[in-house]
């Protein structure tokens, strides 16, 4: 897989930022509870888009009409949030997996798809490639929390910080809404952050931002280098990884640089419908 910026991208894809994206929204029944679905676009190959923590679909408003003209691009609202009723717990990322799962399911989903996740959105598609690697035709995570990256953080603090960083944890835990507390909790669990069987031939692209906001905590540079560092830690969950820096985004990499992503998208896109990318360098970074 090569996701070098800039190559030449089929034309079916491009097509993507002048087709208006017809929204099909739905409520389907997973564990008894209703959770929110929506289709845009009728594409050769599936996109399934995955929210970060706290959010809903909504987040990807901008994302889905650049990419419904060559795909068809599903969103869902995770129970608990935005048109979704509130799910069973525990609220693991191997339940949240699971349900993503039942969701395809029932929209009639049968290829293999293209899964991209924001931030705990990147863990959740993660686990679900490691439990369904058959149902995976590629992966793309978006500035997705590192594993040990919580821990080697406290490093770079002073005493008194590593105290008040703990306070701030506990804080926000108490005060966030309870589908967010939840899941926070959820994924607390080492067995949740086991990837070992996750399918290493398909391709994976890792976006990690370089101007994430940490807090008034130490060094931002050292934070931002380390989170970088541990970002590539990624790449060895598949023989076609490849790393992709967003340069000068905060944490909403979808966000702040839309045009980066979709790009990034559609080319995995290709790489997913099949291409020379086995004989190329499986963790060249893109820019």
């Amino acid at each position: 897989m090569n996701l070098r910026l800039g190559v030449l991208i089929p034309p079916f894809l491009l097509m993507a930022g002048t087709l208006a994206a017809q929204q099909h929204c739905q409520l389907i029944s997973v564990d008894g509870r209703a959770v929110q679905a929506c289709v845009s676009g009728d594409g050769p190959t599936t996109v399934v888009l995955a929210a970060g923590a706290g959010q809903a679909s909504g987040t990807w408003s901008r994302v889905v009409p650049e990419l419904a003209g060559g795909a068809r691009v599903i969103t869902f609202d995770r129970p608990g949030f935005g048109g979704s009723e509130a799910g069973v717990s525990p609220r693991t990322p191997t339940r949240i997996a699971r349900e993503l799962r039942s969701v395809l399911e029932a929209l009639g989903v049968e290829d293999p798809v293209v899964l991209v996740g924001h931030s705990m959105g990147g863990v959740h598609v993660l686990r679900y490639a490691t439990l369904f690697p058959e149902d995976v035709a590629a992966i793309a995570i978006l500035d997705s929390p590192p594993p040990g990256f919580e821990e080697e953080r406290l490093t770079l603090l002073s005493p008194a910080e590593v105290a008040e960083r703990g306070r701030l944890l506990e804080r926000g835990l108490t005060n966030a809404p309870e589908a967010v507390r939840l899941e926070r909790e959820g994924a607390r669990s080492a067995q949740e952050w086991d990837f070992s069987a996750f399918p290493s031939g398909a391709p994976l692209l890792v976006v990690a931002a370089d101007s994430q906001d940490f807090g008034d905590l130490g060094s931002a540079t050292a934070h931002r280098r380390l989170w970088m560092a541990k970002s590539r830690q990624w790449l060895h969950l598949s023989e076609r990884a490849e790393f992709l820096v967003a340069e000068g985004s905060g944490h909403m990499v979808h966000h702040d640089r839309l045009a980066l992503v979709v790009e990034a998208v559609r080319q995995l896109l290709g790489a997913a419908g099949g291409d020379d990318s086995r004989s190329r360098s499986p963790t060249s970074d893109c820019y």
